[in-house]
């Protein structure tokens, strides 16, 4: 039979030993270190220098001095001398400087797992109340994947309740985002903790994100959301600045490629040289002319096309035309200051000019209407030996009703010797007795075309 016990090593009292007390006493301080262990250093190497009586220690890999040799031993500061108990896998020891239970799993000691399952509260670092069961005091916390992918959920009850993430400063309320007391997903501010106003919105059904106090853009925004290009009339697309030519402030207009075209959105295009159906071009315009194409569209088959040429050589003319039921109408020129008075012109009977032409010259004034009116006038002398000629200072399409008035202090009338002609007329001044050398202020109405 052994003298000493199997895990403890207690000694055993033998028959006829003399001094049974002191092995007894030998026992009972064993037991009073072993039972209900206390540890003061887990891994040491080097005993302390002034243990005090009944310590305890596990040394570590490495020890030296008194403790070399026994790792895998409870240290034992007893009598004045370390005495060793080899340890058996199982024995659990409670560190006095990390306040944790350990286990000897027959290499090392390991903490013990905690059973955290159905706890009231976890404090971190601080205290939990009924409120807040999970408190955390750390300038950082960590969550991570074990392996793959990681998911938070914070879950209510119904719909009307609130599942959110507050952010606070000094205890108020900032700014919360989640499903707050529906089901939609909201971003909601506040200034003081009390107002809140909600800045973003998203409708769980139709995914629609609503902004209800506005929306402040400090970049640009880019995406197929945005035009892909000055001409893009994708519908439901942002519109940039430039696009279809507005607000542009320099050169970059696009191009509106062929006169006869029917598909370009409404906006301010270019033409030039290179753009097709030049046949299709306003009057007067010329190959090397260069402008602008504005077009305004009612829908997608009525629309009109307005052009102006750009170089300041050119008249400042603006003509239009309209497209209707698939066919183009003839191109109209817009009348302003700078064109309503020039050289009236005209094709196959319709204006092409200016709305009013008015000149003179050695033969007297005259006045085109765009119309085809046109008016003569002029002083002229009578003479008492013939007729007086009159050329017209600009020709009629036909003979001109011829009209006058004298300047007499006597009867005198105005008299055509002869039927006018288209370019002029033979008059006189008479009264009863014959011609006169009065004055006559003679006049012609008629049509030029």
């Amino acid at each position: 039979m052994s003298d000493t016990s199997p895990i403890l090593a207690l000694p055993y009292l033998m028959p006829a030993q003399a001094q049974k007390h002191v092995t007894h006493n030998e026992a009972l301080q064993r037991l009073d270190v072993l039972v209900q262990t206390v540890v003061e250093s887990f891994g040491a190497t080097l005993p302390p220098d002034t243990p005090v009586e009944g310590e305890v220690h596990a040394p570590g890999p490495g020890a030296t001095g008194s403790w070399a040799g026994q790792e895998g031993h409870l240290a034992l500061w007893l009598d004045g001398a370390w005495s060793f108990v080899a340890l058996r896998p199982g024995w659990r020891a409670w560190g006095r400087a990390d306040n944790r239970l350990r286990l000897w799993d027959g290499t090392a000691w390991v903490a013990l797992p905690v059973d955290t399952d159905g706890l009231a509260g976890v404090g971190i670092g601080t205290a939990h109340d009924a409120t807040n069961r999970l408190a955390v005091v750390a300038p950082a916390a960590l969550l991570t994947h074990a392996g793959a992918g990681h998911q938070l959920k914070i879950n209510k009850a119904d719909a009307a309740e609130t599942g959110s993430v507050l952010f606070q400063s000094n205890w108020s309320g900032r700014a919360e985002l989640g499903a707050i007391g529906d089901d939609n997903f909201t971003l909601k501010v506040s200034a003081d903790g009390a107002v809140w106003k909600d800045a973003l919105r998203a409708d769980r059904t139709t995914g629609v994100v609503a902004v209800p106090n506005g929306l402040d853009l400090g970049g640009s925004l880019t995406g197929t959301a945005v035009t892909q290009s000055s001409v893009d009339g994708t519908a439901g697309r942002l519109t940039k600045v430039g696009d279809f030519g507005w607000g542009l402030a320099s050169s970059g207009l696009a191009n509106i490629a062929d006169w006869n075209r029917t598909d370009a959105p409404s906006g301010v295009y270019a033409f030039g040289a290179t753009t097709l159906s030049p046949e299709a071009r306003p009057p007067g315009y010329s190959p090397g002319n260069f402008g602008i194409v504005r077009i305004e569209r009612f829908n997608n088959d009525f629309f009109k096309q307005s052009a102006s040429r750009a170089a300041a050589s050119n008249p400042e003319e603006i003509w239009e035309r309209r497209h209707a039921n698939g066919t183009w109408t003839e191109w109209k020129q817009v009348y302003n200051q700078g064109t309503v008075v020039g050289p009236a012109s005209q094709s196959g009977g319709k204006p092409t000019g200016a709305l009013l032409e008015r000149g003179s010259n050695a033969n007297g004034e005259y006045l085109r209407f765009a119309d085809g009116t046109q008016e003569c006038w002029r002083s002229l002398a009578g003479t008492v030996g013939a007729a007086s000629l009159w050329t017209f200072p600009a020709a009629f399409a036909g003979a001109p009703v011829v009209t006058g008035s004298v300047v007499a202090t006597s009867l005198s009338v105005m008299c055509l010797e002869a039927v006018p002609s288209h370019i002029s007329a033979s008059v006189s001044a008479r009264d009863a007795s014959g011609r006169r050398a009065d004055t006559m202020h003679l006049v012609a109405r008629g049509r030029w075309f």
